[in-house]
């Protein structure tokens, strides 16, 4: 009976089962799996959901099994986000998968290692290599420009190899070094180290949490940049190319000679006006004068020149090149990378032009499961060229020398110029000689990993790093001539002088790491010492006065010879920890701590703490978000920590300075001493940063859309300050102590989105950030420096410090009429200035009223050059095989400023520009964009609101489209990708600057530097 119950069961179970397999239908489906480009995918999963029956696609993305009709096929490839598709009884499925580069899964690198980015707690922002290429730019630092929240980029410079780009992580944190702490695979570098071409990914680690592993070196923030390795499998060849010219962007519009000269007249009768009469004052050329020159400028054009010193001086265009070879491959056993670059620009400035070449190895090798080494090698090769006279004294007579006077001689020889200097003279190396540097660095990163069981694994690297470096300058006599060819008589003289450089680097870390899953608790360790030690020297030496044009120091003579020599040490010596904890990747923790020494302190002031803690809660994880579809990430983090700072400008700022050449008086004689001449407190020690910050990450529509927002606290304590001690000690400087306070407070935000619209894949980027700056503290000092900028207590870094303004006098009569004493004699046009209430009339201690005088007290906060809002957003799109590209960068609440030879028509003989002469003051105006036309002015020129210029901007950074061939046509070929492109830098800026001026540029550096430049290219990726 027993067992007929159970034939009884089966003969149920199997009837149940052939009734369902018999409704399902079971056939043959068919597909293709293609990409956002239309490109065949080959190697990907595609299998029916719930059970093991799957294939993947072959070489044309093709697939082909069994499945009933009511299926659901789950489709899925390495790199791409994966597709749910629902049969629906078709037998044949189109199916396009999308990149899926922003993933909760992606791998960050960190501090000593990676995380996944679904868990990290900190602040980091990444930037892939992909999106760097994508902007063809000479170096680094140029490509990173607006890609990350909370990072200010700026350049001051267009010319090769010398762009001054300076590089700042949420604001300005300290008088002293500002710049953050940049690792090439875990070795301290530049970011102009490496080619982009190399790079496979960067972390910028931005709060404390992130960033205090590196402890004394951190206080700045950390840029870490991960090159590029080789994965097992067959080996690839990928060769980029660039070619392009850039121009620049824009530059002023100067007047020609006529307009020079009556302008000039103008001005000089304004300077010359009768001060009780109120009379016009006399002319220097006059009518005549002025219609004759204009008369003979055609048909006598060296007596009568109209020089247009911009289009003389800088080339129409200038050529860049860069060029870059790959070839990676490997076995399971020994994988190999290797790279090599070559860069080549010229600059629109003659004779200025940076060669690069680079070149980079790295290889894995697996012993067993338990032992791996890697050796990577990277070395370059740089040449920066530019005229021997510089550029900054050439560039700024292009500006001020006046179209009145030749460039050249009837004889093509070089003209004199009485006001200014031939700046087109200065520009040409075989008159002017070279100021040449060459660059030379040499790289070993060696790595050894030993895992002798599974959670457990062991590093140690030692990197050796080299650097020698040879600067020569050869400084020509120019020879001059006047209009009739005879030689001017120069004082000055033919010089060389050379300065080599070497310095060493090393670095040594050992690495523990521990990693543990007990059910859902996840616990990561990781244990470490490192040891950085670095020692350079130089060598220096000049010789004058030959009379041959050999550049070589053994043509000078020995006479008035000099030399110099300097050497230094450094070693910081770092024990570091760091231990993560999840649950069930819902709740997160992290805590750093770093103990580091440096031998730039005094011994007992060496050794600094530097903690961080940092706390996660993925909200939703927990298990009522989980019927809320549409939202696919919810992250809140929080973390706080304490950063060190030891770059303050000097390897020993503890150590007296010894004169070795102190007279001093020996047995009634005076013979050579030494002494100390300069004080240094020996209790100073490391700048101290504490940060704050909290954050919220958001994911909707399966990760589609992604929001993040950050808000921090940054203060910065103990500031290296020169101030002053008593006069008695004996000392005549103010030596270093811990002393200021700078903060920082700020936001973020960053929105990613991507979509598919037909055959249209875009994606849309944007991220906006907000930083204020205050000096908290300075213990009474006031910095001004640069003329127009000043540090001091309660104000921003770099506050523009000027008078306020009320607009022009409106007439002669007006100006005489006002009651405030102002500088010079005052007449229509001139600037009207605010007379700050500084006198208390009513004793309760607040100022009231002016005191009827324009001075030092009324001088205020009108300014500050340093952008309080940068932001950035890219739109990308494929369609097929088009894509297009627009990325846009912008500043906002940003000031710029005018003043010398760029702000004053005939400063020091300086030249007019076209808007002074369309802005300058007529009788009656009060707002004109220019003062009255003057030649010398005691009250126009002084630091105030009238030169003030908006510098906020919003410009097209890259624009660029490209085509990617189909593989359909290159296999023929033996080619397995080839994408084409054109592009543009630069192409235009939406800016309320004066005409002819770059926002970017900096008001103290735009007058004696090289524009910046708009490029436009043609290039191609190339893999075989």
């Amino acid at each position: 009976m027993k067992k007929n119950y159970y034939l009884w069961i089966c003969i149920i179970i199997q009837l149940f089962v052939f009734q369902g397999v018999y409704a399902q239908k079971t056939g043959v489906v068919t597909g293709v799996v293609k990409d956002q480009t239309d490109e065949s995918i080959i190697g990907a999963s595609v299998i029916v959901s719930g059970t093991t029956n799957g294939t993947v696609t072959d070489i044309n993305g093709k697939f082909s099994l069994n499945a009933p009709s009511d299926a659901i096929l789950k489709i899925s490839y390495i790199g791409y986000k994966g597709e749910t598709i629902k049969v629906n009884n078709r037998s044949s499925i189109l199916v396009t998968l999308m990149e899926d580069s922003h993933g909760l899964d992606e791998v960050v690198v960190v501090g000593y290692g990676t995380q996944k980015k679904v868990n990290l707690t900190g602040s980091v922002a990444t930037v892939s290599g992909e999106d760097l290429t994508k902007r063809p730019v000479m170096s680094t630092t140029s490509a990173l420009q607006g890609l990350a929240s909370g990072v200010t980029v700026t350049s001051t410079s267009g010319q090769p190899g010398q762009e001054g780009s300076t590089i700042s992580i949420r604001g300005i944190g300290t008088l002293n070094n500002n710049n953050p702490l940049i690792l090439v695979d875990g070795v301290v570098s530049t970011l102009d180290g490496v080619s982009p071409s190399d790079i496979e990914n960067i972390s910028i680690l931005k709060d404390a949490a992130s960033s205090a592993v590196y402890g004394s070196r951190a206080a700045n923030g950390v840029i870490l940049i991960t090159t590029k390795r080789s994965k097992e499998g067959k080996i690839k060849i990928g060769f980029n190319g660039n070619v392009g010219f850039q121009t620049v962007t824009t530059q002023p519009h100067f007047l020609g000679a006529i307009d020079y000269l009556q302008l000039y007249d103008l001005g000089n009768s304004n300077d010359t006006r009768n001060v009780t009469t109120g009379a016009a004052g006399g002319v220097i050329y006059g009518e005549d004068y002025i219609a004759n020159y204009k008369a003979k400028m055609t048909s006598d054009p060296y007596n009568y020149p109209n020089t247009d010193w911009q289009a003389i001086t800088y080339k129409n265009y200038a050529v860049q090149q860069l060029y870059n070879l790959s070839i990676s491959g490997g076995t399971n056993k020994l994988k190999a990378f290797a790279s090599v670059n070559y860069n080549n620009q010229e600059g629109v400035f003659p004779d200025t032009y940076l060669k690069r070449y680079s070149v980079r190895l790295n290889t894995d090798y697996k012993f067993n499961d338990k032992l791996s080494a890697s050796f990577d090698f990277s070395g370059r090769h740089s040449l920066v060229n530019a005229p021997g006279a510089g550029t900054s004294s050439a560039i700024s007579s292009v500006r001020r020398t006046a179209a009145i006077y030749p460039w050249v001689t009837p004889s093509g020889n070089a003209a004199y110029v009485q006001i200014g200097a031939n700046s087109w003279a200065m520009s040409q190396e075989k008159l002017a000689g070279y100021n040449r540097n060459l660059y030379d660095e040499g790289l070993v990163n060696l790595k050894l990993s030993y895992a002798p069981i599974k959670d457990l694994r062991f590093d140690v690297s030692y990197s050796p790093k080299i650097n020698y470096s040879n600067n020569k300058i050869f400084s020509n006599i120019i020879q001059y001539y006047d209009v009739d060819d005879k030689p001017i008589t120069s004082n000055s003289t033919r010089a060389v002088k050379q300065t080599y450089a070497y310095s060493f680097n090393d670095d040594l870390k050992l690495l523990l790491n521990f990693d543990k899953h007990i059910y859902n608790h996840n616990i990561h360790f990781l244990g470490g010492f490192q040891q950085n030690t670095y020692y350079g020297e130089s060598l220096y030496g000049r010789r004058e006065g030959s009379e041959f044009t050999y550049d070589e120091i053994n043509s000078f003579p020995e006479t008035n010879q000099s030399t110099a020599g300097t050497a230094a040490e450094m070693a910081l010596q770092s024990f570091f920890g760091r231990i993560n904890y999840d649950y069930a990747s819902k709740y997160l923790f992290e805590a750093n701590v770093r103990y580091d020494g440096s031998s730039r302190f005094a011994e007992g002031h060496r050794w600094g703490v530097f903690p961080s803690f940092s706390a996660g809660w993925r909200i939703n994880e927990e298990s009522f978000m989980k019927s809320i579809e549409w939202i696919s990430n919810t992250k809140l983090r929080a973390s706080w920590g304490k950063l060190g700072n030891q770059e303050v400008g000097s390897y020993y700022p503890a150590s007296l300075n010894i004169d070795l050449s102190e007279p001093v008086v020996f047995n009634g004689q005076v013979s050579d001493g030494y002494a100390a001449v300069n004080y240094a407190f020996k209790d100073i020690s490391w700048e101290a940063t504490t940060m704050s910050n909290i954050g919220l990450d958001l994911g909707f529509l399966k990760n589609s859309l992604n929001i993040s927002f950050e808000y921090y606290q940054k203060q910065t304590t103990g500031i290296l300050m020169n101030l002053d001690i008593p006069s008695y000690m004996g000392y005549g400087n103010s030596p270093l102590q811990n002393a200021g306070v700078i903060e920082n407070k700020g936001w973020e935000l960053n929105v990613d989105y991507n979509n598919r619209i037909g055959n249209v894949n875009y994606h849309i980027s944007a991220n906006l950030s907000d930083v204020r700056n205050k000096i908290v503290d300075m213990k009474g000092i006031t910095n001004d420096y640069s003329s127009i900028f000043t540090s001091r207590a309660g104000y921003s870094y770099g506050t523009i410090w000027g008078l306020q303004t009320d607009g022009l006098f409106p007439s002669t009569t007006a100006a005489k009429a006002y009651t405030v004493t102002q500088f010079g004699n005052l007449q229509g046009g001139d600037i009207k200035y605010v007379d700050q209430k500084t006198v208390d009339t009513n004793g309760d201690g607040k100022p009231d009223a002016g005191d009827g005088i324009i001075n030092s007290k009324d001088y205020v906060a009108i300014g500050n050059t340093i952008p309080r809002y940068t932001y950035s957003f890219n739109i990308s799109a494929e369609y097929k095989k088009f894509d297009i590209q627009l990325f846009f960068q912008g500043v906002g609440k940003c000031d710029g400023y005018l003043q010398g030879d760029l702000a004053w028509a005939f400063n020091n003989g300086a030249n007019v520009q076209q808007w002074q002469k369309d802005g300058m003051w007529t009788e009656g105006q009060t707002n004109s964009k220019y003062t009255r036309m003057f030649i010398s002015s005691a009250n126009n020129i002084k630091t105030s609101t009238f030169w003030l210029q908006d510098a906020s901007y919003l410009r097209l950074k890259n624009l660029q489209i490209g085509y990617t061939f189909p593989k359909k046509i290159l296999n023929r070929i033996a080619i397995d990708n080839l994408r084409v492109y054109i592009s543009a830098n630069n192409l235009f800026t939406l800016d309320k600057m004066i005409d002819g001026y770059d926002p970017e540029q900096s008001p103290t550096s735009a007058q004696t530097s090289v524009p910046l430049l708009k490029t436009f290219s043609f290039g191609f990726n190339l893999n075989l």
